[in-house]
């Protein structure tokens, strides 16, 4: 599930809904392309309480929900995927970027190939796939 501003209060009735239904869900948080995209949660204490919220869900449903609680942790702030629109210490290059065409997107897997697309915002970065490869100890060395 993708975290934003609209569905966040829904979380808890999502598991709850899910869990026997399916059998793993994961959890990101919404990456703006701009900076007043209304549907981006900020960095602050709504967000936070998800993520405590996520945490105490995770550790109730450890074999359902699969963020871990040291990933779950980075996304209450900027956990280091970059600066504006460019990758600092995001693992951007352990994920193939390919668009449908083959084409490589840019910066990161939900950027564009086509070079004068709009940008996700890296430092505001809420997606899952790179936030977990941090928190395993991956790192641009």
């Amino acid at each position: 599930m993708t975290i934003n501003s609209l569905n966040y209060k829904t979380i808890e009735d999502l598991v709850s809904e899910w869990k026997g239904v399916i059998n793993k869900i994961g959890f990101q948080f919404h990456t703006p392309f701009g900076d007043n995209d209304r549907l981006r949660l900020p960095y602050g204490k709504i967000r936070n309480q998800v993520v405590d919220t996520l945490i105490q869900l995770q550790r109730k449903y450890p074999d359902f929900i699969m963020n871990t609680q040291r990933q779950l942790e980075l996304m209450k702030g900027s956990w280091g995927g970059g600066v504006s629109n460019t990758p600092i210490d995001c693992p951007f290059w352990a994920i193939l970027l390919l668009d449908h065409k083959g084409q490589t997107k840019h910066p990161c897997c939900i950027g564009s190939s086509d070079p004068n697309a709009i940008k996700p915002i890296c430092e505001k970065c809420g997606i899952g796939c790179y936030s977990i490869l941090v928190a395993q100890g991956f790192k641009n060395e």
